[in-house]
C-alpha cells in the first residue's frame, strides 16, 4: 500500500501529475495533444508535460514547440531511437508528480480528463486507471503532416484545429468516432467478473496512469523489446497484475488521431512470443493472435488459465 504521504494530490501549488508523452516524428497530431492538455480544468501548476522525443533526428518537436501557445509546462528530453518503452521510463524518472499519466503524442484529452485520473487514485492501493478513448477514424488516412500544419485535415474535408480541441466534443459526431477493439476488450475485462483475470488488458499505453512507487516496483515497461511495436503497455499491465495492481475504466475521453497500419497481423504475434520467451510462460504467445483477432475473448481466457497461473511478480530488466 503507498503510504498516505505518497498519496496523489499533494499541498496546492505542487506537481500532482506528470503527463508522460513519448513521440517519434509527429507534427500536428502531437501540436493537437500538447494543445489539449493546455485546456485542462485541472490548475495549470498541478501538472507538468514531459514530452520525450524518440525520432533519431531531431526536429518535428521543436516546430511543435515553437507553435505551442506559451503556459503550458513542457519539460522535453530525447532518447534517440530507443524505443517507446525507453521513451515512457524516461519520462517517468523525469516526472515530479507522483502520479504518472501516460498519453501517446495522438492522443486529444478532453478537458477534464488530468482531474478524472488524479481523483481515481486519491483511495489507498496499487490501481492502474484507463480513461475511454474514442478513435476519430475520419483522419486513419491521413498522414502526419510535414512540414508541420496547424490543422489536420480527414475524410471528406473534416478538419481539426488547435482553435477546436477544446470544445472538440461537439464535433466529434462528423469525425467518424468509434472504439477500437482494444477498447473494447478494456471495457469487457473490466467490467465483467468473468475476466477478471484478463484486466491487465486494459492497460494501453494511452490515457493510462499509474502511481509512480506501483510503476517503479515493477520495473516500469521492459525495454528489452526495443523498437518492436505490439504490446509493451500491456505486458507492463501484466506485471502490474501479478503483483498485485487492481485496474479501473474512467468515464472521462480522451480522442485518438489514429494512422492506419497494415502490419499488425505479423507483429502483434511476433513480440508476445518475445513476451511468452522472457517470461517463460508459452501460454502467452496466444495474446498475440487474439490481439491480431484470430482468437476471441473466450478462447484466450481459457487458454492463458485463472489468475494464479503461476506468473510471477517479476521486474522489467532493460
Amino acid at each position: 500500500m503507498t503510504p498516505a504521504a505518497a498519496r496523489p494530490g499533494g499541498a496546492p501549488g505542487e506537481v500532482a501529475v506528470s503527463v508522460v508523452v513519448p513521440t517519434r516524428d509527429r507534427t500536428t497530431r502531437l501540436l493537437l495533444t500538447l494543445t489539449a492538455l493546455g485546456h485542462q480544468t485541472l490548475d495549470r501548476e498541478r501538472f507538468e508535460v514531459v514530452l520525450v522525443d524518440d525520432a533519431p533526428e531531431r526536429g518535428a518537436v521543436e516546430q511543435v514547440l515553437s507553435a505551442l501557445p506559451a503556459g503550458l509546462p513542457v519539460r522535453p528530453a530525447t532518447t534517440g531511437g530507443r524505443g517507446v518503452a525507453c521513451a515512457r521510463n524516461t519520462g517517468a524518472r523525469l516526472a515530479r508528480g507522483e502520479l504518472l499519466l501516460f498519453l501517446d503524442d495522438d492522443t486529444v484529452a478532453a478537458p477534464g480528463l488530468l482531474e478524472a485520473h488524479l481523483a481515481a487514485h486519491r483511495g489507498a492501493g496499487a490501481t492502474v486507471a484507463h480513461g475511454t478513448v474514442t478513435d476519430l477514424s475520419a483522419f486513419a488516412l491521413t498522414p502526419e503532416p510535414r512540414p508541420l500544419r496547424t490543422a489536420l485535415t480527414g475524410a471528406r474535408g473534416r478538419t481539426i484545429e488547435p482553435a477546436t480541441v477544446a470544445d472538440l466534443d461537439s464535433a466529434v459526431a462528423l469525425l467518424g468516432p468509434r472504439r477500437s477493439f482494444i477498447e473494447r476488450t478494456a471495457r469487457q475485462v473490466t467490467r465483467s467478473p468473468e475476466y477478471a483475470p484478463l484486466r491487465w488488458l486494459s492497460c494501453i499505453g494511452t490515457s493510462t496512469s499509474v502511481r509512480r512507487t506501483v510503476f517503479e516496483g515493477v520495473g516500469g515497461f521492459d525495454e528489452h523489446y526495443g523498437q518492436l511495436w505490439g504490446g509493451e503497455d500491456l505486458e507492463l499491465g501484466l506485471r502490474l497484475a501479478a503483483a498485485g495492481a487492481t485496474f479501473e475504466l474512467l468515464d472521462e475521453t480522451a480522442y485518438h488521431l489514429p494512422t492506419a497500419r497494415r502490419d499488425t497481423g505479423d507483429l502483434l504475434p511476433r513480440f508476445w512470443r518475445r513476451v511468452a520467451d522472457r517470461h517463460g510462460d508459452p501460454r502467452l504467445a496466444d495474446v498475440g493472435p487474439f490481439l491480431a483477432g484470430r482468437l476471441s475473448l473466450d478462447e484466450l481466457a481459457a487458454r492463458l488459465g485463472p489468475a494464479d497461473h503461476a506468473l510471477a511478480p517479476g521486474t522489467a530488466v532493460s
